[in-house]
């Protein structure tokens, strides 16, 4: 397949062989952030300064605030060494409390290109098991002189047990600027604001993949690979990043990523939505932001022996548009480069033109692609039917709620009186406060304007479909208004 020079060949391979090494991050956002890598450093990085047969722990440099760390040894080592049993039991504690995520390496990549500020609306379109989403939520609360910014994260992902992993990962964060909804990510509905439909400043499209750069962690895919899978998954790839790029706002940055080595998913899929939202959108080069970073650039062309595999659409282009859809500033990640999974990324900028993200773009691609693969329309979508899990909808407190317990409630807690009532929800009006959500006022507006839209068009369109939004504040929580 050409994805490496030949004399790398047998240290790539060596690397796959190799069970993928622990790695984590500190949550960045948080106001005791140092304090907790300096107790790691000073109290649980001690038995490898000592120890003759475990390397020591490695910083992924790259990686902003020397918070991101790798641990060359496997889970199955850490599990089992009882002289790594302090420092196991301690990610394990402060991982539920919020203050560490377990994350592969090359997975923490695509959320540092965005640039994500506390302003931006973004969007993660399959965004489950949620480390990723995990990592926007950190940069939108980077700024400590404001514990509420306006932006928000809106993740989703099509299946909806998958959902409820992304509320049990996402909600030790505790943050109110995140919303979580059940939608195939290739045909997501157009969400509305007082100002007219979001179009959002960050798009993260983390696509489902083949997954052959998960060899090390997955080694079941030895058997079961061949390069036809890539071949089946290009088609929704295509179409979820399409519809991304219709969600994105001018000026706006998507990165497009995926745990793949195979060109089809990769490689074909930038070239052929570079080609259909001509002079619209840009690649740009990431290294610039990840300075350490060791990678390949993006391929150019598909090889000769899987021409038969491919449809023509995956076939690289004439030389002459090849040269200028610039493919080499997409990157690539190998296994043996830096002791990691591999990965691929492109980071795309929507051209700062005046644009209609929902009917002048979907006209127009439309008569650029293929008819078995439809652009989005709201007015005329072709959804698949099929069962959803029905959810209690969100009820936000009306002043009956506010005097009913609310009162009672907040004296208990000494909550202030200047505290935003009105940004509080439950899920059941019975509930008579017993679990309480909050959200602020951003996604207050979203979910107010769009929770009986969207349900109605659901019933009329779907037969049954589940919408699943879930913040992360609980009345229940220990530390609520510990802030």
């Amino acid at each position: 397949m050409n994805l490496l020079p030949d004399d790398e060949c047998d240290a790539f391979l060596a690397a796959l062989k190799e069970p993928l090494p622990v790695t984590f991050r500190v949550t960045g956002f948080r106001t005791h952030t140092f304090a907790i890598m300096h107790l790691i450093r000073e109290r649980y990085f001690q038995p490898f300064e000592s120890s003759t047969t475990i390397d020591k722990p490695k910083e992924l440099v790259w990686y902003p605030g020397s918070l991101a760390w790798q641990l060359n040894l496997s889970r199955n080592q850490l599990r089992s060494s009882t002289e790594l049993q302090k420092l196991k039991e301690f990610l394990y504690e402060q991982t539920e409390h919020g203050n560490i995520s377990r994350q592969e390496a090359v997975s923490m990549i695509p959320p540092l290109v965005l640039d994500i500020q506390p302003h931006h609306k973004i969007l993660d379109m399959c965004a489950a098991p949620a480390s990723k989403t995990a990592q926007i939520i950190e940069c939108l609360h980077r700024d400590e002189s404001n514990p509420i910014p306006s932006g928000f994260v809106i993740a989703n992902d099509v299946d909806n047990k998958r959902c409820y992993t992304l509320v049990h990962q996402v909600k030790r964060l505790e943050s109110p600027c995140f919303a979580i909804m059940n939608h195939d990510a290739s045909n997501l509905p157009n969400l509305k604001t007082n100002d007219g439909n979001i179009l959002f400043d960050r798009i993260l499209c983390d696509v489902p993949c083949s997954g052959d750069g998960t060899l090390r962690k997955n080694p079941d895919l030895w058997k079961k690979w061949n390069p036809g899978h890539a071949s089946s998954l290009q088609s929704i790839q295509l179409r979820i990043e399409t519809r991304g790029i219709q969600l994105l706002a001018p000026g706006g940055l998507m990165v497009y990523s995926t745990c793949s080595m195979n060109p089809i998913e990769n490689k074909a899929v930038v070239s052929q939505l570079l080609q259909t939202f001509q002079g619209q959108i840009s690649l740009m080069n990431i290294n610039d932001k990840l300075p350490g970073l060791r990678n390949i650039p993006g391929l150019k062309k598909v090889p000769k022996n899987m021409q038969s595999l491919v449809r023509p659409n995956m076939f690289s282009p004439s030389n002459d548009i090849l040269e200028q859809l610039h493919l080499e500033q997409c990157i690539r990640l190998l296994p043996h480069h830096q002791d990691t999974g591999a990965f691929f990324v492109a980071l795309f900028r929507k051209i700062d033109k005046t644009l209609d993200s929902s009917l002048s773009i979907q006209e127009e691609t439309s008569q650029k692609r293929s008819a078995e693969e439809n652009v989005f329309n709201e007015d005329g979508a072709n959804f698949k039917r099929a069962r959803y899990h029905r959810e209690n909808p969100f009820i936000f407190f009306e002043e009956k709620d506010i005097k009913r317990f609310w009162q009672d409630i907040s004296e208990f807690f000494g909550v202030d009186s200047s505290f935003p009532v009105d940004q509080l929800m439950t899920r059941i009006a019975s509930d008579s406060g017993r679990n309480i959500y909050f959200v602020s006022d951003s996604l207050k507006e979203i979910v107010t304007l769009n929770q009986d839209r969207i349900e109605d068009t659901i019933d009329e369109k779907f037969n049954k479909f589940d919408k699943y939004i879930e913040n992360s504040i609980s009345i229940d929580d220990d530390n609520l208004f510990n802030k």
